[in-house]
């Protein structure tokens, strides 16, 4: 089990603001359904965090403001029910229930409804929370944000070489524990490509998941393993296609028939029976907040083609051959292993985002920037992996020559912040994996989760002047 991140309630206003995006059907604590018509207005300062809120309990409309908090207990530590205030709010919203669950008074002694969050997440936290980092808010700055023009080019340079090695090691840390966990030796020094090719569909899988959809798109990945695919698919895509969508659930209660879905609906029932694998349902998936270019149903067509590609293409040894050839060039080597998961057109896919739902224009299975992506996050540190479990030096380097060298666009919510925020009017430029990757770990693991204290930055900016670290605006 995950541990409780160490969330503000700032971030807990990102999840309220973001609406079905993040949660639905809301429920109080007591059993009353919840509406919420109209949010609120932030509030930033002192006082109830919305104002003007509208919603309707138990088919009661109520006008008046909001309180959030992280847990049941933070209305009475906070001393709210004292605090004249605190009289107008007419609803308690929490992200984890608590033990100690002591009913919300106000000063005047009614007792507030409370809506528990995390009963009703349309996904989970630590999804929630990496959706939410990755689209920083027009308010959100980094901590140091005033005072970070103190540290030199030569300070932020060295700093992101570190976070650039610690991402890859990271990365490339999961990939191996993955292999050792199916490996079931307590080692990977094993040559059982299959193996290595289980491993290798699972992170890509769980890539094309993007923050919403990624531990579904692992989960599936693990449970229908590529073994099993091999034997029911009937060597197609489209018997690929009826099993991943079979064993995603995404095929119960589809009623609109056209011969596509009958085909992979007739595939999916002559295998269902003979495997003993736990299936996804719909509900599990996330489409909502999502432009249908993203939609689970198109990532999984894309990764179909992946799939018949490691069984029928010895996709796998063309990986490795390319990062082992020592004449390419980082951009060669780009370039080979994006003609490799370059998609094929697929008829259906190219004019549907979902079962039986036209596209109104022609879908990209898989883009550039996706494919980049997969690269990145995906096939470096594996290929980083296998060159030290093997000892090949010519996959180590130009593993870390590619890295470090290769020349990307590289354009996010994250980057842009830092780009503004950091290293403007410097001379340092994010166009490459290692400092993309670097800059996202700096923003994941330090700023967004308040550890100034260990960042360098941090510590040089405000141990010169002596400033308090400041609190997160998501």
């Amino acid at each position: 089990m995950k541990p409780k991140l160490n969330i503000n309630e700032d971030f807990i206003c990102r999840i309220w603001d973001g609406g079905i995006s993040y949660y639905t059907s809301l429920v109080t604590d007591s059993g009353e359904d919840v509406e919420v018509i109209d949010h609120g207005t932030r509030n930033y300062d002192s006082g109830p965090d919305y104002k003007n809120a509208k919603v309707k309990i138990g088919g009661k409309i109520l006008t008046g403001d909001i309180e959030i908090h992280r847990d049941f207990k933070n209305w009475a530590e906070h001393s709210h029910s004292k605090d004249r205030r605190y009289n107008s709010v007419i609803l308690h919203v929490v992200l984890w229930d608590s033990e100690e669950r002591t009913p919300p008074k106000l000063r005047i002694k009614r007792e507030l409804p409370t809506v528990i969050l995390a009963n009703h997440l349309s996904a989970s936290i630590h999804d929630i929370w990496q959706d939410i980092i990755s689209k920083p808010s027009a308010k959100f700055r980094l901590p140091c944000y005033d005072y970070n023009h103190l540290a030199d080019d030569e300070l932020i340079t060295k700093w992101l070489g570190k976070l650039a090695n610690e991402r890859l090691n990271l990365r490339a840390g999961r990939i191996k524990s993955r292999l050792i966990e199916l490996s079931g030796s307590g080692s990977v020094l094993s040559k059982n490509s299959s193996v290595w090719e289980q491993v290798l569909y699972e992170f890509i899988f769980e890539a094309l998941g993007f923050a919403k959809n990624k531990e579904q798109m692992l989960k599936l990945s693990s449970n229908l393993n590529l073994e099993l695919i091999k034997k029911h698919s009937g060597g197609s895509i489209t018997g690929i296609q009826a099993l991943l969508f079979g064993a995603g659930g995404l095929l119960f209660d589809v009623r609109v028939k056209d011969s596509y879905i009958d085909e992979i609906k007739e595939n999916w029932k002559s295998v269902e029976g003979k495997l003993n694998i736990q299936k996804l349902e719909r509900s599990h998936w996330n489409f909502f907040g999502q432009r249908p270019q993203n939609f689970p149903t198109l990532r999984l067509a894309y990764g179909s083609q992946i799939i018949y590609n490691l069984l029928n293409r010895e996709q796998f040894k063309k990986i490795i051959s390319l990062f082992s050839n020592r004449m390419l060039k980082p951009r060669d080597l780009f370039s080979g292993l994006v003609e490799l998961l370059a998609p094929q057109t697929d008829k259906y896919w190219l004019t549907h985002y979902d079962l039986g739902k036209s596209s109104k224009s022609k879908n990209i299975l898989g883009g550039r920037q996706r494919i980049t992506d997969i690269v990145v996050n995906v096939l470096i540190p594996f290929a980083k992996v296998y060159g030290e479990v093997f000892d090949d030096t010519e996959i180590s380097n130009n593993t870390i020559e590619m890295y470090r060298k290769l020349r990307i666009k590289a354009d996010n919510n994250i980057i842009r912040v830092i780009n503004e925020q950091l290293l403007k009017n410097r001379d340092i430029k994010i166009n490459t994996p290692a400092n993309e990757q670097a800059v996202i770990q700096l923003y994941n693991f330090y700023c967004t989760r308040e550890k100034c204290d260990k960042c360098e930055i941090g510590k040089y900016v405000f141990d010169k002047k002596g400033y308090d670290y400041k609190i997160i605006y998501y």
